[in-house]
């Protein structure tokens, strides 16, 4: 496993548990935000992995791919957490 993936799960694991123990905000609160900002964050720089740009220098189009599908990913997690969120607003009463 790489380093970076090791500390995205540390944050998506360990930001909900602090916000919940020091701030009283509900896991799912907090994991829709960190999926939102991911996913924004991802569109604002989602033309530096286009061919010949800042990320893609070498022009290839298998980071463009990459990085669209990387995209929808996180688009399609933060909808299914939503969706979640909304259908069962019971679970707003965790950790918080």
């Amino acid at each position: 496993m790489s380093k970076g993936f090791l500390m995205s799960t540390a944050v998506v694991i360990g930001a909900p548990i602090a916000l919940s123990v020091f701030a009283n905000v509900a896991y799912i609160y907090t994991l829709c935000g960190l999926f939102a900002w991911a996913t924004v964050g991802h569109l604002v720089t989602l033309d530096d992995d286009m061919p010949g740009e800042w990320s893609n220098m070498e022009r290839s189009p298998e980071v463009w791919r990459k990085s669209k599908i990387e995209l929808l990913a996180k688009f399609v997690v933060f909808c299914v957490l939503l969706a979640v969120m909304l259908r069962f607003p019971q679970l707003a009463l965790y950790g918080a």
